[in-house]
């Protein structure tokens, strides 16, 4: 029978031997991980517009135009890239305290609400043009998120309690369809003014007419719906939920094309972009990061922090403004152009 020092030794170098295989494999682990990481980069500039934290914000398709919506309810429009302030807004200039902003496609008109009023702005003379209630099936419900057609002339009104208000401004006609069993909480048009995308709380991602209300196709996920990008050029749709789940489909066959791969667990995807004719993806999460991706490998190729002046900074709007130019705009305020 062997010894106690014979045995400790023996278990010394059985320890020893699988010390030193954990170790080459965490060595290992290590250098996949650092090889699988995408190139960081710095802003081509930087600028901060407002001093206070902004609550919703826009930037203009073409890059012109930037909307904030301070903590104060001060609402401001400003030129870019000069950061030349057009217009500004003061909490007493509204009868109700603002949440929400939208752009047209046309960089004409400025639509914001609050919980159920809502104010159209002419952007280039300032002047207040119209203000109306909005009221869903629930008579109580709120609104959740706006948008305008590229003239102006469509309003949508997503609500907390899944409908969709449709406004045709030409027409003076408005109608209401109930899409989704939760809050609405993105509204997009297609290429065609007659066909919307919109997402809820309830998983699902919708495309559907807005004469009618008929629905061309729905996808959806576990989870509630946290970011989406609908290229209808070239026929791409991301979407991703509050866990892990993301998808890059064709929503003409809807077949999935791929989804981004990502080593972290619940990954919180805040804002998602379509850029390089469909062929990339630029998403934000919850906090600074940004990441771009190849959309048919769905891996990253660079990533980058926004530059943060408060705790919890984080992505309001981004847009593309050539073929190898990004531009941001946080929740600080502060618009960065990026290189792509």
């Amino acid at each position: 029978m062997a010894n106690t020092y014979d045995i400790t030794v023996k278990l010394t170098e059985l320890a020893s031997k699988y010390l030193v295989k954990l170790t080459l494999l965490v060595g290992l682990l290590l250098s996949m991980l650092a090889c699988s990481q995408a190139p960081t980069q710095q802003p081509l500039s930087t600028q901060r517009l407002v001093a206070e934290s902004i609550i919703d914000g826009q930037l203009a398709s073409d890059g012109t135009l930037a909307v904030t919506l301070g903590r104060s309810r001060t609402l401001s429009l400003w030129a870019l890239p000069s950061h030349k302030l057009m217009h500004q807004w003061n909490d007493q200039d509204f009868s109700t305290s603002l949440y929400l902003t939208a752009l047209s496609g046309n960089n004409r008109l400025l639509l914001t609400a609050g919980k159920q009023q809502l104010t159209l702005f002419d952007v280039n003379s300032g002047d207040l043009l119209l203000t109306w209630q909005a009221q869903g099936f629930d008579s109580s419900a709120t609104i959740s998120c706006i948008a305008l057609n590229q003239t102006g002339s469509i309003v949508l009104i997503g609500m907390n309690e899944g409908s969709v208000i449709v406004v045709n401004r030409n027409s003076q006609t408005l109608s209401m369809f109930k899409l989704h069993d939760a809050e609405v909480n993105h509204l997009e048009f297609a290429a065609q003014s007659d066909q919307v995308l919109s997402a809820g709380n309830d998983g699902h991602a919708v495309l559907w007419h807005t004469l009618d209300g008929q629905v061309i196709r729905d996808f959806s996920l576990p989870q509630r719906i946290t970011s989406i990008s609908f290229d209808a050029a070239n026929h791409r749709l991301f979407i991703a939920d509050a866990l892990d789940n993301n998808q890059v489909i064709d929503p003409q066959t809807q077949q999935q094309v791929s989804s981004l791969t990502y080593q972290e667990r619940y990954r919180y995807f805040r804002q998602a972009l379509f850029v390089d004719q469909g062929s990339g993806l630029i998403t934000a999460t919850s906090k600074q990061a940004i990441t771009h991706w190849d959309v048919k490998t769905g891996k990253a190729l660079n990533h980058w922090n926004i530059s943060a002046f408060n705790l919890g900074s984080t992505v309001m709007a981004m847009t593309q403004v050539s073929s190898d130019e990004l531009i941001t705009l946080s929740s600080d305020g502060t618009v960065e152009h990026w290189a792509l």
